[in-house]
């Protein structure tokens, strides 16, 4: 009878459900088309950084590289408990790394994860160059 309550305990152990590691929904969304130029786009320039929030899932990050033609753009839903209504990503007021400050999560701007509870890196969308000054994020995940 042991045997078959100790069976029975790892059996459900083993199919119970952390909620806090469940892949975030995937996003649809329509290319996102950038022209650097235009002055929606100075906080790129003069931070390093900015929200676009009509794209992913709560929104995106982009992120251009220093001293690089690169742009990363991650999704603001935080990998830990991603379905928390409160679970989104914003850039610490320092602008040295991105919060959650729902869960305290802290990520460099590569995705990775800097500090627990979030042990999985953002999601990284991808992006394409469309001439020298026009960029592309799609919903291709990177």
């Amino acid at each position: 009878m042991m045997r078959k309550s100790l069976f029975f305990m790892l059996l459900l152990g083993a199919c119970s459900s952390d909620l806090s590691d469940e892949a975030i929904a995937p996003a649809s969304f329509p290319d996102e088309v950038i022209n650097l130029n235009l002055p929606a786009y100075n906080d790129l320039r003069t931070k390093g950084w900015m929200y676009i929030n009509n794209i992913g899932v709560r929104g995106v990050i982009l992120y251009h590289v220093p001293n690089t033609q690169e742009y990363y753009a991650f999704e603001r839903n935080c990998t830990f408990q991603p379905y928390e209504a409160c679970s989104t990503v914003e850039v610490h007021s320092s602008g040295l790394f991105m919060i959650d400050p729902c869960c305290s999560s802290q990520f460099d701007f590569s995705g990775n994860p800097m500090s627990a509870p979030a042990v999985t890196p953002l999601r990284r969308y991808d992006i394409g160059k469309a001439g020298d000054n026009t960029i592309i994020i799609t919903d291709n995940i990177f």
